[in-house]
C-alpha cells in the first residue's frame, strides 16, 4: 500500500509522511528480488481457478490519485515491466477537489507545533459551539497513538476526518489550511492530483485502475444508500477513463467498510476489496472483498 511517492526532502513539504522516490526504487529492487509482483488480471485468474498465483506473489497498490503516481511511479513500473493497481477518488480527479484527508496531511506537515495546532483546532471548535466537555470526550475517544502517529496527530486527523459534523469540519479544515499552508485549497488540489487524462494514461499504459469511492468518505459511517451513490459516481468515472464495470476492484478509503459496503460492492459488480488491515492476503482464507495489505513501511527501503 503506497500513498505519497516523490522526492520529499527537497520539496515544499519536506515533513509530509511519504516515501522518497529513491527509497521507492530501492524497495522495488527488494520486492523484485524476494517476491514476484503480479497484476490485477493474475489476481482475477487465481480467483476463478484458471491459473495459480506464484509463490510469494506481491500486488502493488497505490491509493488516492496523486500526481506522484503518474509522474514518478508509473514510469518506474513501466521500465521494470510491473503492472500496479491505482485507486483514485473520483472527486479529486474530476473536480480538482482537495480531499479532507490530504488537507489534514499538509496542515500537519506544515504546522510549526502539533500542540499549537491542537489548540487552534479546539479554539475553532469552541467558537462554533462545541462545548469543552465534548472536546474532552473527543480527546478521550480519539487521542490514542497508533504505530505511525502520536495521540495528538490522531486527534487532529479524526476530528477533521469524521468526528465533527461535515460542514463544521470542512470550515475548520479550510481555515487551518489557509493559516498553516498558506494556499487556497483549489490551487493546491490542481498541484496534488492527477488529471482525468493522466488516469486514462495509466489505463492505456497497462496499469490497473480501481475504485476508491468518489468523495473518499469513511464508507462505514454512511447509510447504504449514500454508499451506493458514492460508488456509482466512482464507477461512472472509471468507465470514462476506460475501465470495465465488470470484475472491478474496490479500495476502501481509510480501510472503512461494513456489511452494507460489501453488499453494495457486490451489487455493483465488484469482486475484490482492499482494506488497511495489516496481514498477508490469502484468496483462499480471506473474504475477497476485505483483503488485508501491508504498508510500504512494513518492507525494507
Amino acid at each position: 500500500m503506497y500513498h505519497y511517492v516523490r522526492p520529499i526532502s527537497d520539496s515544499f513539504y519536506p515533513k509530509i509522511k511519504g516515501l522518497e522516490l529513491d527509497a521507492f526504487m530501492r524497495q522495488l529492487d527488494y520486492l523484485q528480488e524476494c517476491f514476484r509482483p503480479i497484476s490485477y488480471p493474475e489476481v482475477l485468474a487465481a480467483m476463478d481457478g484458471s491459473a495459480s498465483l506464484p509463490e510469494k506473489a506481491c500486488w502493488l497498490t497505490f491509493d488516492d490519485g496523486y500526481r506522484d503516481h503518474f509522474d514518478f511511479v508509473f514510469p518506474e513500473l513501466k521500465k521494470r515491466g510491473i503492472s500496479g493497481s491505482f485507486f483514485p477518488p473520483a472527486a479529486a480527479i474530476l473536480n480538482q477537489k482537495l480531499l479532507d484527508v490530504n488537507a489534514v496531511h499538509h496542515i500537519l506537515a506544515c504546522a510549526q507545533s502539533i500542540r499549537s495546532l491542537v489548540i487552534s483546532l479546539n479554539e475553532a471548535c469552541l467558537s462554533r459551539g462545541v462545548s469543552e466537555q465534548r472536546l474532552e470526550n473527543l480527546w478521550l475517544q480519539y487521542g490514542h497513538a497508533n504505530r505511525f502517529d502520536t495521540a495528538e496527530v490522531i486527534y487532529v486527523k479524526r476530528l477533521l476526518q469524521h468526528a465533527l459534523d461535515e460542514d463544521m469540519r470542512n470550515e475548520i479544515t479550510h481555515e487551518l489550511f489557509a493559516m498553516v499552508v498558506g494556499k487556497s485549497t483549489s490551487d493546491f488540489a490542481r498541484e496534488l492530483y492527477m488529471s482525468k487524462k493522466d488516469v486514462a494514461g495509466l489505463v492505456d499504459g497497462g496499469m490497473h485502475v480501481g475504485s476508491h469511492g468518489a468523495e473518499h468518505y469513511w464508507l462505514n459511517k454512511l447509510s447504504a444508500e449514500a454508499q451506493k451513490k458514492d460508488l456509482v459516481t466512482s464507477l461512472d468515472f472509471l468507465e470514462d477513463v476506460g475501465v470495465s464495470r465488470e470484475s472491478w476492484a474496490m479500495c476502501y478509503p481509510f480501510g472503512g467498510y461494513n456489511d452494507d459496503t460489501l453488499s453494495v460492492v457486490r451489487e455493483l459488480g465488484g469482486v475484490v476489496g482492499l482494506t488497511t488491515r495489516v496481514d498477508t492476503a490469502s484468496l483462499e482464507k480471506d473474504e475477497v472483498l476485505a483483503l488485508p495489505r501491508f504498508d510500504t513501511n512494513d518492507f525494507p527501503q
